[in-house]
């Protein structure tokens, strides 16, 4: 079993991060510049631009630029920029967020580290979320590209946001190479890393369907998997780490949890809720531990509930617990 959820793993790992990380990529350069106050409006060579559009011309289009590479050649200067695009993440779906925080997203965001102190780098991005993750790429010369560390939003504020690194063992596979590369200034940041891939857990099917159809951009590993693995491994009852272990394992992003009408939907890797959204759904049938096809997931020993303590807990009272919710 363990060694199959990895196959599923190390695959869907190497798919989901070449489709849905940059859904489009592409490299368009300029060479011999003479003045650097020029570039953001020079049409750029290469496959998209043409030597038609410049750097502003691909920004209105919708393409963000991820790395630029620039060399000195004869006294003049050789630009690469490398952009990506991704279509099909939208901000938001077309219920109502819960929140009053600044609008949450799924989409990858990309920038480069310019700074280090500490293990800890300042970006110029703003409004972030505490808890929030991202990857760190090394961009060989070649093109090749290695992830070398996870990141977290530690502070934010309006300007900037302070990051911190820590190892990448998601795609932890002893059949695999490790590198011992760490972060290092011009190293890519992209933040929101597989947040588009998600596990869902709801009460019943008419939750669990309503969810899937109105967060049409994310791609839900079903739950029957993780349900699969909780009878595997007999724990009908799971633990947040049960929870964020097996989401890691698979690379997913992000954990969407549906309880008393609202969704909330929570960092894979910190736990830390993102947002919420206000959610109507029939609440009537409840089932435990979640909706899943998967039946008779027994424990070793005998439980009759979901306890934390004394106390018995309902399914939304569990989650709750779980989740540490009291001011949602």
């Amino acid at each position: 079993m363990r060694k199959f959820l990895n196959k599923i793993l190390l695959v869907g790992a190497v798919t989901l991060f070449a489709n849905s990380l940059f859904a489009q990529e592409t490299i368009c350069y300029k060479n011999g510049v003479t003045s650097p106050s020029e570039i953001e409006t020079t049409p750029l060579n290469g496959v998209i631009c043409k030597n038609q559009l410049s750097v502003n011309d691909m920004k209105k289009d919708g393409w963000s630029v991820l790395d630029i590479q620039i060399a000195t050649v004869e006294g003049k200067l050789n630009y690469s920029y490398y952009f990506y695009k991704t279509d099909s993440l939208k901000a938001a779906p077309k219920i109502s967020s819960a929140n009053e925080k600044a609008e949450f997203s799924t989409r990858p965001v990309g920038t480069k580290i310019t700074n280090l102190n500490s293990n800890k780098s300042t970006i110029d991005i703003g409004n972030l979320i505490v808890g929030q993750t991202g990857i760190v790429v090394h961009i060989y010369n070649n093109d090749k590209r290695s992830i070398v560390a996870n990141a977290k939003v530690i502070s934010s504020n309006a300007n900037s946001s302070v990051v911190e690194f820590f190892g990448f063992d998601d795609l932890k596979q002893d059949a695999l190479p490790i590198t011992n590369r760490g972060v290092s200034i011009n190293d890519v940041l992209v933040l929101n890393y597989m947040y588009n891939s998600s596990l869902l857990i709801a009460p019943n099917f008419d939750a669990f369907q309503a969810v899937r159809n109105e967060f049409k951009e994310n791609n839900f590993i079903h739950s029957d998997i993780f349900a699969a693995k909780l009878k595997y491994n007999n724990k009908p009852y799971p633990a947040k780490e049960d929870i964020q272990q097996f989401a890691i394992e698979q690379n997913l992003g992000t954990i969407f949890f549906v309880l008393d009408g609202k969704i909330f939907v929570v960092d894979s890797k910190t736990f830390q809720i993102l947002d919420s959204y206000r959610f109507s759904f029939d609440q009537k049938e409840q089932q435990i531990p979640f909706y899943t096809r998967v039946e008779d997931i027994e424990s070793p020993f005998y439980q009759v509930a979901f306890i934390f303590g004394n106390e018995r807990l309902g399914f939304n009272d569990y989650y709750k617990e779980i989740l540490g919710l009291k001011k949602w």
